[in-house]
């Protein structure tokens, strides 16, 4: 058994082990050879060097697929082949997982690695809204992605409790003590698309907006974004802001749930505003109002992402009725199944990711489940907990499709700040469960079929899991 995770699909290894020279060529990826270089320092205490003729060399290969790669370990050196970055990236870490130290060299088992991964989304979400984050956080979140093979870092960067990013538009948003400056977030995703992983930032609007109360006259007070047509200026020019901040980031999380959105039926500037895009908000079924609003105002934030030349993300929160509202370039992260259930999703022709409540939130430190049961969930496979969800006690599995593209797991803060007197050591904690977690969520969304049982998983896990924590605990 070679400790490896996620297993990689195909693996013809021996148990001869190649002693080289800590050398590493950079060219043609010289991202990935930094992380190499960084990566085996912290752990293994490796002190790898940059050689043009190096034990380890890195090269270009067009015929494989996207992030795929190949390693092939000889007696005498490494070559890594790689179609892209993230190919090379992905090569680098199943090196720092295979590799020991050896003196002033190393050691690799002798043979090759054919891999690439089945979902193309694989991803961490973080909210730093609830709980404010100190920023070397962030910056470990993305050193563990890497080292999983972890694509996407989302961060909930705003909720009713905070505002924690920066806006020239309207700076009074930014919550005093709990935000990042621009210089911060830079640093920030530079880091991370150096260790090839890519930050998706969200803004969750139209609900969970108490924080917005900052500007009362133009996005309201009440919790809830109003729909006034200066209100929707505002909130465009915002998503516009986060884009060009954000540049680097192909996808842009626009929120989308959980929104009191009979309150617009009511507010006689969101009917004004309304009127004017020609809805009949006389209609005498005012649920049915809500629902047309809040997809107009979902349809609108999407269009101007869509227009910064992004792909907007959605969760799971408006009604089926309304789908034809919803540009079907937006990816629909798919977790309660109770606003809208997944197979309606899929018959609508969205793209979907897997967030399913069971087993994937963490509510430290009341609400998570083991790795085990993350480990035995599928992209496939959703366990509401809702009470209104019809899968509540039966959960749901559908047909395999690459119409799921991934899924993830989700931190939630709600409860660090009830929990723990100290902030730092609640986040810590969740760290903790995250990183305890991740291996399985690697695993579950590198193969869409599990390539082992769980009793082969585990003990590559706590391999692996062993070495990781040497890696974070050196700087």
């Amino acid at each position: 058994m070679f400790p490896l995770i996620p297993l990689p699909h195909a693996v013809q290894m021996t148990d001869v082990r190649a002693r080289l020279a800590a050398t590493v060529s950079a060219s043609p990826f010289e991202e990935a050879a930094a992380t190499l270089i960084h990566y085996s320092r912290r752990a293994h205490g490796i002190s790898l060097t940059n050689d043009p003729h190096a034990a380890i060399i890195f090269t270009t290969d067009a015929t494989l697929p996207a992030e795929g790669y190949t390693v092939d370990i000889s007696a005498t050196g490494v070559t890594v082949r790689a179609a892209d970055i993230l190919g090379a990236q992905n090569a680098a870490v199943t090196l720092v997982q295979l590799m020991e130290r050896d003196g002033d060299g190393l050691t690799l088992p002798i043979g090759t690695i054919t891999d690439a991964p089945d979902c193309s989304w694989r991803g961490v979400m973080i909210d730093l809204a609830r709980d404010f984050h100190e920023l070397h956080v962030l910056y470990e979140y993305v050193d563990m992605c890497r080292f999983y093979k972890i694509k996407y870092l989302h961060l909930h960067f705003t909720d009713d409790q905070s505002y924690t990013l920066p806006s020239r538009a309207y700076p009074k948003l930014s919550t005093e003590g709990r935000f990042y400056t621009e210089d911060e977030l830079r640093g920030l995703i530079a880091y991370a698309k150096s260790r090839g992983v890519q930050i998706i930032p969200e803004m969750d609007v139209p609900g969970h907006a108490t924080s917005f109360a900052a500007y009362p006259d133009v996005f309201g007070d009440d919790g809830i974004i109003c729909l006034s047509d200066e209100s929707i200026a505002g909130m465009k020019a915002l998503f516009t802001e986060l884009c060009e901040l954000f540049a680097d980031s192909e996808y842009i999380h626009i929120g989308g749930d959980e929104a009191a959105i009979s309150k617009w039926t009511t507010c006689e500037k969101c009917l004004s505003a309304f009127r004017n895009r020609g809805v009949n908000v006389d209609m005498e079924d005012k649920r049915a109002l809500s629902e047309i609003m809040y997809a107009t105002f979902i349809s609108e934030m999407c269009q101007a992402v869509l227009a910064c030349g992004k792909t907007p993300v959605v969760w799971e929160g408006f009604a089926a009725e309304v789908n034809h509202l919803i540009p079907r370039e937006a990816v629909i992260m798919s977790w309660e199944n109770f606003y809208q259930i997944t197979p309606s999703l899929q018959a609508a022709g969205f793209r979907l990711v897997n967030c399913s409540w069971s087993p994937m939130y963490v509510v430290t430190p009341v609400v998570y489940w083991t790795p085990e049961e993350v480990w035995n969930w599928s992209v496939y496979k959703w366990h509401p907990v809702h009470p209104g969800s019809p899968y509540l006690n039966t959960g749901l599995e559908i047909e395999p499709t690459e119409q799921v593209e991934g899924g993830q797991l989700l931190a939630w803060g709600d409860h660090i700040v009830k929990q723990f007197e100290n902030i730092a050591e609640g986040v810590r904690e969740e760290q903790r469960l995250i990183e305890e977690r991740t291996p399985a969520l690697s695993e579950g969304t590198w193969h869409r079929k599990k390539p082992t049982d769980w009793e082969n998983f585990s003990a590559r896990m706590q391999a692996v899991a062993a070495l990781y924590e040497t890696f974070r605990n050196n700087k």
